[in-house]
């Protein structure tokens, strides 16, 4: 037993047993508490997010199987569509100056699935390095065949229901991408006014923030209407002028028409009630084909759409002379020809929310496609229903109100994207030479050919569709798929009794799983949803490459130092991962932050402080600070372990008949801890669990406890020290228990230690196999009156160790305690070993309080009902004690005084991070 634990070696011995033992699978085949991993995406490696979900996971699963559940955790990796076809290209374009073009479909997508195989082997050894005890066995691929099958199965049988169509909508574009992108894929930036921004495809920043007012001449009239528009280059596509049917200003206009000041044309002027009177000047342009808000107007007044946008951002032939020309190049011509016509009234700054591409960083467009969509009305409010039928969970509780809110306003779905990595759309284009097109969804394209020949002749040409299908699709079918579905009947495995992921994609994937897998099954995919928070810095901002504060755990984990950490974002960089801004933050924010960089801390230091943060709070501040804390916490386990070796004989300790007040104090609070853990891990609360298991074990076992028994150990009544003896052991046994599915790796090397020399150890091959502690199974109970009273002890005890700080030990030559009432009279008398160790002072002495006659040298304190009187080597010692003591109350006032202030005032709550709080509520 080394006076230092050593971690090398031990993560993978443990993995070993773990594994060659299948502890991993489920019992007898059978699963009764069952879960999914959030399929980690295949563009690069595991961050701090990852590690927070797995360990919340893991933590669970391994304390489910120590309650004695047969547990089915389930491995998996996202082929995510869009997001590893755009790090590849990034890649490729970084390492070999080439476009996904240059090489050809068939090139690239080989490319795309060598970089799957090795991003997709470190995410494994990263989640296995983590102490994941997921079912190896089952792991699975979004893009197997597998896959494959289930979610062609699933695409046809909605089709069969009418749940989905085709039709030409107005969709996310990214031209960067030349791809549709789903909502989550869009991230909203906010300017306040004037910005110049970085652009793919374009050398020199493109500059936002800026309203420009154009004037449109009203037919047979001196008058003109005034449009103010950030975005002068879409006037192509304009049909119409609006405005607020109640506008005085405007009302005099409305069925008027105006000259269109580029194609030459008359366009009218309608009012609709949409339209924002305060907002510029109260005149909004109509441009059907490239924005939301404007196609509905358009529909509700029967406007034409004209589509001036390629799909590589440039302007198309409705752009006339600017054909060809990049949307933003063509803006900055646009203001000088409407400047040259001499309706260019003026220009200003404009704040704007600008909607960017979080896969390329490129500004959005909305083009009108042909795509295939999911009708969601149906599907979400059978969902709905079963939901209000209690036949879910939502933790934390305040999610409920918004899922219910997501699924009563849930819009149909579009399913289809234009790229080359994913899963091809089962639907089968019908052509003839008289360009007549009629859609088939079939299971393959045999059997698209069979119903083509039956239904139009044998003079159609039949092609499967271009487009794949949104990764969320594949990721809504998980429950099933996972599971095996639809090869093999899955009712003994669905539905998964809980589903732990962020809340941030609630209405991105939680819902769609639910809509989908209610709708194929009739049955909702989980009994419990358990919502985590968004994993922040210690400055409570989002990780985010954007920012450059995104934190690998193996940093962590192994620690690292700040030239290193460099050295990996340059890596980052030369990969095309980050651009150079990222870049430039990163090395900012690795000098700021972590000036002599990441310490090692180690896995199960990494997973108690992810777990000691609450996770149903919106926002999970993270502080590599903690980790470094945690380790040390670990290393005090480790040394109490090793100092009760020394004490203790290889004996099977049996519970004395009688136990001193102290060892039934201790086991009466390692029965409290036990029985709070248990519940905490029930209630989802890791963060209360990890408080409870650390006060236990450092403060009352160690910093009072311990240090009694230490004391204790040297009595000659052998009852006294058996007893000790005896409550070391059990603690220990027991606490080893409750940590394990936090930190299992520290658990299991000390258990297996221990369990060599103390028969009273369970003799299993690890921890997998012990049952997690109960009062029943530890043979402890709770002592309510017990703690109660001794609570007054400790009180004291801390009082005199805080006075023997100020001055040296051995200056304090007596010490004398009054307790106030003859109960607590006896309770000091009884105990006068454990304040005698716990304080480390020798001449403690106990008195009623009628019988005591105060030494007037001594200097006297009270606390807890007591009176303590300190008697010092001389009168220069007790001045000085008096006068530290005094001085420490002022400041002690003064700092509480400063703390209610602080957080009492308005923003305190909405602006302080968890982190903070809860050290203000130690404070």
């Amino acid at each position: 037993f080394p006076n230092v634990r050593e971690t090398k070696g031990v993560e993978e011995y443990w993995n070993k047993v773990w594994n060659e033992n299948d502890y991993f699978k489920p019992k007898d085949g059978s699963a009764s508490f069952r879960m999914i991993l959030p399929p980690p995406n295949v563009t690069g490696v595991l961050h701090l997010g990852h590690a927070l979900t797995v360990t919340i996971q893991d933590v669970l699963a391994r304390w489910h199987r120590m309650k004695g559940d047969s547990v089915l955790w389930v491995p998996g990796l996202d082929h995510a569509g869009i997001a590893t076809q755009a790090a590849v290209e990034k890649y490729i374009f970084a390492t070999r100056g080439l476009k996904r073009q240059d090489m050809g479909k068939e090139e690239f997508l080989l490319a795309v699935e060598e970089w799957k195989r090795t991003k997709g082997e470190t995410i494994i050894n990263q989640l296995k390095s983590l102490g994941a005890s997921l079912d190896w066995s089952r792991e699975y691929f979004t893009m197997s065949e597998e896959h494959r099958q289930a979610v062609i199965e699933a695409f046809v049988i909605l089709y069969n229901k009418n749940l989905l169509y085709r039709k030409k909508d107005l969709v996310n574009w990214s031209p960067a991408l030349q791809s549709t992108i789903s909502d989550i894929e869009v991230e909203s930036l906010e300017i306040p006014g004037k910005t110049q921004l970085s652009i793919p495809g374009y050398e020199k920043k493109v500059l936002f923030g800026i309203m420009s007012e154009v004037a449109f001449k009203v037919k047979d009239s001196p008058d003109e209407l005034i449009v103010a528009t950030t975005r002068v280059e879409s006037m192509w596509g304009d049909t119409a002028l609006a405005v607020h049917p109640e506008d005085s200003r405007y009302s005099s206009f409305i069925g008027k028409t105006v000259y269109h000041p580029l194609r030459e044309v008359l366009i009218p002027v309608i009012a609709d009630a949409s339209v924002q009177p305060d907002f510029g000047t109260g005149v909004l342009k109509i441009t059907p084909a490239h924005d939301r808000t404007d196609l509905d107007i358009a529909r509700r007044h029967n406007l034409e759409l004209i589509e001036i946008m390629n799909e590589d951002g440039t302007l198309n032939e409705n752009g006339k002379s600017f054909k060809n020309t990049p949307r933003f190049i063509a803006r900055e011509k646009m203001l000088n020809l409407l400047a040259d016509k001499g309706i260019l009234r003026g220009m200003k700054e404009q704040p704007m929310v600008i909607p960017i591409c979080s896969r390329s960083g490129d500004v959005i467009e909305y083009l009108a496609k042909e795509q295939w969509f999911i009708r969601t009305q149906e599907m979400s409010k059978n969902v709905l229903d079963q939901t209000n039928n209690n036949k879910l969970e939502i933790q934390p509780p305040k999610y409920m109100d918004i899922w219910t809110d997501r699924l009563e306003n849930m819009k149909d779905w579009c399913v289809s994207r234009q790229l080359w990595w994913g899963h091809k759309i089962p639907a089968f284009a019908c052509r003839n030479n008289f360009d007549e097109t009629h859609w088939i969804v079939a299971k393959s394209l045999e059997e698209a050919k069979k119903v083509s020949e039956l239904k139009f002749g044998s003079e159609f040409q039949v092609e499967q569709d271009d487009d794949v299908l949104d990764t969320w699709f594949s990721a809504a079918l998980l429950p099933l798929s996972a599971m095996g579905w639809p090869a093999n009947n899955i009712n003994q495995l669905y539905p998964l009794n809980l589903m732990e992921t962020g809340h941030d994609i609630i209405n991105f994937w939680v819902a769609r799983m639910a809509m989908l897998c209610t709708e194929l099954t009739n049955k909702l995919p989980f009994e419990e949803v358990l919502l985590h928070g968004v994993l922040c810095d210690a400055q409570g901002k989002k990780m985010s490459k954007s920012l450059g504060n995104v934190i690998n755990p193996e940093y962590v984990i192994n620690g690292i130092t700040l030239a290193d950490l460099n050295q990996k974002a340059e890596e980052s960089f030369s990969a095309g991962i980050v651009n150079k801004e990222e870049l430039k933050r990163t090395l900012a924010v690795n000098s700021k932050i972590f000036p002599d960089g990441i310490p090692e801390c180690g896995v199960d230091a990494l997973r108690f402080t992810l777990c000691s943060h609450n996770i149903k709070n919106d926002k999970i501040s993270f502080n590599v600070i903690e980790s470094r804390t945690n380790k040390h916490f670990s290393n005090k386990i480790w040394q109490a372990c090793r100092f009760i070796l020394l004490v203790t004989d290889n004996d099977h300790y049996k519970r004395p008949s009688s136990l001193p007040t102290i060892n039934r104090w201790i086991l009466s609070r390692l029965a409290f801890m036990v029985n709070n853990v248990d519940k905490h891990f029930k209630e989802r609360n890791f963060y209360k669990a990890t408080r409870d298991i650390r006060e236990f074990f450092h403060y009352e076992f160690c910093d009072f406890y311990l240090e009694a028994a230490k004391f204790g150990l040297k009595n000659t009544d052998q009852n006294v020290v058996m007893s000790h003896k005896y409550t070391l052991v059990k603690c220990l046994e027991v606490f080893l228990r409750v940590l394990a599915p936090v930190m299992p790796y520290f658990s299991e090397d000390l258990y297996s230690r221990l369990s060599r020399k103390f028969p009273g150890f369970s003799k299993v091959e690890s921890l997998m196999e012990a049952t997690y502690p109960n009062e029943e199974n530890i043979e402890e109970r709770r002592d309510d009156l017990l703690e109660e009273r001794f609570q007054t002890l400790l009180e004291v005890v801390s009082s005199v160790r805080n006075v023997s700080n100020h001055v040296n030990r051995k200056d304090i030559v007596e010490i004398h305690i009054v307790p106030e009432g003859n109960d607590i009279y006896q309770l000091f008398a009884d105990n006068v070993d454990f304040i005698q160790g716990a304080t480390k002072i020798l001449n403690v002495k106990i008195h009623h309080k009628q019988d005591y006659v105060a030494n007037y040298d001594a200097i006297c304190n009270e606390e807890a009902d007591c009176k303590i009187h300190y008697l010092l080597t001389n009168q220069q010692v007790a001045y000085q004690l008096k006068d530290n003591i005094q001085r420490k109350r002022q400041q002690i006032k003064k700092k509480l005084k400063q703390l209610l202030e602080t957080v009492s005032t308005p923003q305190y709550s909405n602006r302080t991070i968890d982190a903070d709080k809860a050290r203000n509520e130690e404070k």
